[in-house]
């Protein structure tokens, strides 16, 4: 039999033995528990300083809202959008300790719409003013063709209080239901195997048709919120799951408790049953055989989790919101619009959906009391193109963001897409920008001597003060009689008349006249002979 004698001093002893238990704990309590307790305050109070820091930050930055346009035969596909994404990866900046506590300052965020008027469909990029010409040299790299516009900001066509005497909401912020390592389906899984040349079905188009059937007095709009993270820990958690589903157990390391205390029960358990357990050398039993028993299934969702895990992920966000008038507010066939939108990229290991909290609704008693508040905070949200309102953010891949925000390809366009009627480039590279005290209009004053003596028939010379002279006659060739074909033609030259002259005078020879035939060309004369609808004329000069 084992025995363990501790030797404690004596008032110890004397305290254990005479005090309850219930007088000891509240002892200890008083002793040590305040620690946590000051612990959980001053966390506290540090996040409200964050939080104060960092919208001080918010409300300093300025941003700018793009509409974009492709042309409608331009070629792109979702991998371009991919490596835009890729390509914005560069906003993301080293936050010192003091930029964070004292500055507030964050990580770039992002923002891309989807958005229909009354039918009229246009996408956005809102960015931070500072990393404009990221996004801009980003998507030029992809879409040459590509029109970039700054325009004004759209969220003012709605209300933003409910309930509302002339309009109604109903809308959701979309969760992801499992963990985010898992992925969506992408746009490489959205090729029709059925097709020799595998043609892309592209999965926006029913979002843009859907879009497209807006009525005058419907707002439908989709938005798309990232977030660039400090780092990829994320990447840790697939790998961690896919070794435990080949069966490798990671060991556990040791603390400093584990180090000082753990030896006790340890050696006791050794000494009691004869083996040694525990210990560095005590490695943690796994399943040697596992990644021969996995599953097709398993092997698939292993593929993708390991796919996206390879890929460059940021923190998302993806809301909803549908706002019409009372008369054309169709909240069930919005509802079920929204959920076959979001369902398709729903592969098997994960999807994506409505939140419950977040989507108004009235179908129970003590859900209508909470809906015009949902209402409110929904529009709110997107208006402000909130980060930290709302639902916890996920985890989205660069080919998961190019799945949900890209433009549609020329071949699979729909007739509701709003397209450029013409192509713009930018002006050429070697035009210089004109300076502040040069002037944008061209200059009138003649650049080369002969510029005073050059007639046309559209502008009139200049004096050498820059003025404007008066405007000279013009002056038509004159034909003369028909002459041998080895001569040249003969001709004069005869003014107009001046357009000052309040006079009349004859019409010129040959010229066009209302209400009577066209001229004969200089040469030609068919007075004296007939014309034979089978024949030419003879005396047509050759």
């Amino acid at each position: 039999m084992l025995g363990i004698v501790i030797n404690l001093p004596p008032a110890i002893e004397t305290y254990i033995a005479e005090t309850p238990f219930e007088i000891m704990a509240a002892h200890a309590l008083i002793a040590v528990g305040w620690f946590p307790i000051a612990a959980v305050i001053i966390w506290g109070l540090l996040q409200v300083w964050l939080d104060k820091k960092q919208g001080e930050y918010w409300d300093k930055l300025e941003w700018d809202l793009l509409l974009i346009n492709i042309p409608a035969d331009a070629v792109n596909t979702p991998k371009g959008m991919e490596n835009f994404f890729n390509n914005l990866a560069g906003s993301k900046s080293a936050i010192t300790k003091r930029e964070e506590w004292i500055w507030g300052k964050f990580q770039a965020m992002f923002q891309f719409e989807i958005v229909s008027n009354g039918g009229k469909i246009d996408m956005y990029i809102r960015t931070i003013k500072k990393y404009r010409d990221l996004v801009e040299a980003a998507l030029y790299a992809q879409y040459p063709e590509a029109s970039i516009v700054e325009v004004e900001d759209y969220v003012d066509q709605i209300p933003g209080d409910f309930p509302h005497d002339e309009y109604n909401c109903f809308g959701s912020e979309i969760s992801m239901k499992k963990d985010h390592i898992f992925p969506i389906r992408t746009y490489l899984e959205f090729e029709h195997q059925g097709e020799k040349d595998l043609r892309f079905k592209d999965p926006l188009l029913p979002m843009f048709e859907i879009l497209g059937k807006m009525k005058p007095g419907e707002h439908f709009w989709v938005q798309l919120l990232i977030f660039a993270p400090d780092s990829q820990d994320w990447r840790k958690d697939g790998i961690k799951w896919i070794k435990k589903l080949y069966g490798i157990e990671e060991s556990k390391k040791k603390g400093m408790i584990d180090d000082m205390v753990g030896w006790l029960p340890r050696g006791v358990m050794s000494q009691v049953t004869g083996m040694e357990l525990g210990g560095d050398e005590a490695a943690a039993a796994g399943d040697d055989f596992r990644m021969f028993k996995i599953t097709p299934d398993e092997r698939d969702q292993l593929e993708a989790v390991k796919m996206k895990s390879a890929q460059i992920g940021w923190y998302s966000k993806v809301r909803v919101v549908y706002v019409a008038k009372h008369e054309l507010f169709r909240k069930g066939t919005i509802a079920a619009m929204i959920k076959g939108i979001f369902n398709q990229f729903d592969a098997g290991w994960n999807k994506m959906g409505m939140t419950d909290s977040s989507t108004p609704k009235d179908d129970y008693p003590w859900q209508e009391w909470q809906m015009p508040r949902k209402q409110r905070t929904l529009v709110a949200k997107y208006k402000g193109r909130s980060f930290s309102a709302g639902i916890v953010p996920y985890i989205l891949s660069s080919a998961e963001l190019a799945t949900l925000f890209h433009f549609p390809p020329a071949d699979a366009r729909t007739p509701v897409l709003t397209t450029l009627g013409a192509r713009m480039a930018e002006a050429p590279g070697e035009l210089q920008y004109a300076g502040d005290d040069e002037e944008i209009l061209p200059n009138f004053e003649p650049s080369r001597p002969q510029a005073s003596t050059m007639a046309s028939p559209l502008t009139s010379g200049t004096s050498p003060s820059g003025k404007f002279q008066e405007p000279q006659p013009l002056v038509m060739p004159t034909p003369s009689a028909p002459t041998q074909a080895s001569e040249p033609i003969a001709t004069t030259a005869q003014p107009l008349p001046s357009t000052a002259s309040p006079v009349a005078e004859a019409p010129a020879p040959h010229m066009p006249q209302p209400g009577m035939p066209a001229p004969l060309p200089p040469g030609l004369d068919l007075s004296d002979e007939p014309i034979d609808p089978q024949d030419a004329p003879s005396n047509i000069p050759l």
